[in-house]
């Protein structure tokens, strides 16, 4: 368990604690009998990328690495779940999440005449893509703390389809010692976890806005690259909709 998890998990039972001393000196509406809510929010946890390779040419070993960190980026989010027993409701939900980055890329490349002599040199690779699409399995507990105010703490796993743009290798155009980069894309799942709080606010008994911390990330391995994280704390706030 990552100390980001750890920290939401006792914020969110400090949270529980709070509320249920409230809902003990007010009577709140029934729990509603499903949910839905659509949020929009930032994910700043970052990730490197690191490639690294070598190739013959002139008769001696040339060598590449490279390294692109996972920017922030925005994230979009859509949950549903129904109530299953009091205030124990199960859900799933989806996360979509895009961004861009560039890449550092230090070659060496051997001299086309006279042995020992490599050329070494450093260039930036712009605008690598990486997208997200998560799915998410939950248990949530409501507590209500007054008729219009609640907060809720969920949990389980997470199922995460990463893409992501890399170096992959690269060219030397004959008689010269440019390296040219070559980009690959390779995607794969990644299995993680989720466990997040959601403070709530209902204008109606159906409408109403609402807060979400939540870390629902894991790491994996695609077909080269090995170790990918994905996903990461997420807060954002938006709509909820109870029927």
């Amino acid at each position: 368990m990552t100390k980001t998890t750890k920290t939401l998990i006792m914020v969110t039972c400090l949270a529980l604690t709070g509320a249920a001393t409230a809902s003990a000196q007010v009577q709140p509406e029934p729990a509603a009998r499903g949910f839905v809510s659509v949020n929009v929010g930032a994910q700043p946890a970052r990730s490197t990328i690191s490639t690294s390779g070598s190739f013959q040419i002139y008769d001696e070993t040339g060598t590449f690495s490279s390294a692109a960190g996972v920017q922030n980026s925005s994230f979009f989010d859509l949950n549903g779940g129904l109530k299953v027993w009091r205030n124990l409701s199960v859900g799933i939900g989806y996360s979509g999440f895009s961004s861009r980055s560039s890449s550092s890329v230090t070659s060496s490349v051997p001299h086309p005449l006279f042995f020992n002599r490599p050329s070494t040199t450093t260039q930036v690779v712009p605008d690598l893509q990486r997208t997200e699409h998560g799915v998410h399995i939950m248990a949530v507990w409501r507590v209500p703390v007054t008729s219009k105010i609640d907060v809720s703490i969920s949990f389980g796993p997470s199922f995460i389809k990463v893409e992501q743009q890399f170096v992959s290798s690269g060219t030397v155009a004959t008689g010269t010692q440019t390296f040219t980069p070559t980009l690959s894309t390779e995607s794969g799942s990644v299995k993680g976890a989720n466990a997040g709080f959601d403070g709530t606010y209902m204008f109606s008994s159906r409408f109403g806005v609402g807060l979400l911390l939540r870390y629902a990330g894991g790491s994996g391995d695609l077909a080269t690259l090995k170790g990918v994280s994905a996903g990461g704390f997420q807060t954002g706030v938006g709509g909820r909709f109870r029927f």
